[in-house]
């Protein structure tokens, strides 16, 4: 965006409320997000940056417009900035001169609130926005960005002490149903027998533009080109330099393939025909993008885990399954239950291995995750080797009742997907 010319019409476009007084209803859709309930309580309460990150196309930008949409009742619609750095890099402070000259608003004093979108395409960003929240106390920040780890490494590398961060996950079990049935349900419990129905159609679709989609290739594409494509080929290349794209996408398609595999980085290098280096860097691309998650082979502590062995699983298993349509159940369930619990260890040692290990208040937990709805003793006894070694606590996700039997917790997935956490 070079000239002001750009600025001034991209802004008129973006922020049409300053002309109308209210925003499109296409844009702050009616459907609530229930993660919304915290944007707004951190939004309203605290004055610091508040940060979404997420995923493509979980609705983050839609949150933002909601948002906005409840300060226009509050306040004068002059008042509200939004800008997406979709369109291209602009510098907060000329963009916000470029605001007064166009509004007559002093925002230099006078209370406003500004809104960036895709903030990490913007070089330098997070030293730009610390001194714009040093220096005015009366601007009201909100950013966002469809990525993860670089994002917040920024943002604790400069903005220490000044903002809170909001994950927007793709949607929940819950979510997916009143989405697409135009119902708010106040008690999961009575609505098991539906969720178990939905299920599978729930695990393509958790993005709120395609609940109701009845075709699966036309979910698949939307997945290919809407998200998957996007990051590859946009968010990737804005935000990096010297990307590989037949490199990452032939990434994808290992990964996706086989979700839960155990990457070795030497096999790999000598596979794909890349330097060690190289084939790393494109690994922390695709984790920066949220398209896979790692798990480190858990050695006692979050400390002391392994660097080798890492495991391999794709953010949500609906991103896999366009790649993989006819993925074992095994698999689907196993991938579901790392995005649900935010996994990023399991257990390896010898021929024991147990799907994934938590720690939550310096509680350690092993949970294993299986496709059946009758286990045996045998197939447990990897999960009875690691509690005793840790003094843990033991998980079995499966397709069976709800129950606690000689120290193990056994949890239905639908149960799982209704609570969000073990």
């Amino acid at each position: 965006m070079s000239t002001n010319m750009d600025i001034e019409t991209m802004l008129v476009y973006l922020n049409d409320w300053w002309k109308t007084g209210h925003i499109n209803e296409d844009l702050a859709k009616k459907y609530r997000r229930k993660v919304m309930t915290e944007f707004k309580r951190v939004f309203n309460k605290y004055h610091e940056i508040l940060l979404l990150t997420g995923l493509r196309r979980v609705g983050k930008t839609t949150m933002i417009y909601q948002q906005i949409e409840d300060l226009l009742r509050e306040t004068t619609p002059e008042s509200i900035l939004y800008f997406t750095f979709d369109y291209g890099q602009v510098d907060p402070f000329d963009l916000l001169d470029k605001y007064s000259k166009m509004t007559g608003i002093d925002w230099k004093h006078k209370k406003v609130y500004i809104f960036l979108d895709e903030i990490q395409k913007l070089s330098g960003w997070s030293s730009k926005i610390k001194m714009l929240f040093d220096t005015f106390p009366n601007v009201k920040i909100t950013i966002s960005g469809s990525a993860s780890i670089q994002l917040e490494k920024d943002a604790m590398d400069n903005l220490a002490g000044r903002y809170f961060i909001i994950d927007v996950k793709p949607l929940s079990l819950i979510e997916f149903y009143e989405l697409k049935h135009s119902k708010a349900i106040t008690n999961p419990a009575l609505y098991r027998s539906e969720f178990d129905i939905e299920f599978e159609s729930y695990i393509k679709r958790p993005f709120p533009e395609i609940v109701s989609w009845k075709n699966d290739q036309d979910v698949f594409t939307y997945i290919r080109e809407n998200v998957l494509s996007k990051i590859i080929r946009g968010d990737l290349q804005d935000t990096f330099e010297n990307i590989n794209l037949s490199l990452l996408e032939r990434m994808i398609n290992e990964f996706y393939a086989s979700p839960g595999m155990i990457m070795n980085v030497d096999e790999s290098v000598r596979k794909f025909g890349v330097s060690k280096t190289t084939f790393e860097r494109h690994v922390f691309f695709l984790e920066f993008a949220k398209l896979i998650r790692v798990c480190a082979n858990f050695r006692g502590s979050h400390m002391a885990m392994s660097r080798k062995s890492k495991k391999i699983y794709p953010y949500d298993v609906s991103l896999a399954l366009p790649f993989n349509p006819n993925m074992d159940i095994g698999r689907i369930l196993e991938t579901k239950v790392a995005s649900v619990t935010d996994a990023n260890m399991y257990w390896r040692d010898g021929q024991n291995e147990v799907d994934f290990v938590t720690i939550e208040d310096q509680k350690v937990s092993g949970v294993e995750v299986k496709a059946s709805k009758d286990l045996n003793q045998r197939e447990l006894s990897s999960l009875d080797k690691f509690s005793a070694k840790f003094s843990a606590e033991k998980f079995i996700v499966y397709r069976g009742e709800d129950n606690k039997i000689n120290g193990k917790n056994y949890v239905n997935i639908i149960t799982l997907l209704i609570k969000e956490n073990l």
